[in-house]
């Protein structure tokens, strides 16, 4: 069990997010361009990340980590 999968995951969520919002962007007039994902997100995956390094439980990682994913969201 690698720890990086919530990591790689948000961060393909943001890739998808940027490439959406650029095209929009060219595409579209007037879509305003500073819209973007919250900052949060990351460390959120990270965090959840670390939860399981720790404890190597997907049990403890889903109750634990989801709580702090949600604290920190």
């Amino acid at each position: 069990r690698q720890p990086f999968g919530a990591t790689i995951t948000i961060l393909a969520l943001l890739a998808g997010k940027w490439v959406t919002i650029v095209a929009a962007w060219w595409w579209w007039s007037n879509y305003p361009y500073n819209f973007v994902m919250p900052a949060t997100l990351l460390p959120s995956a990270v965090v959840l990340d670390i939860v399981l390094l720790l404890t190597r439980n997907w049990t403890l990682t889903a109750v634990i980590g989801a709580w702090l994913f949600a604290a920190l969201f």
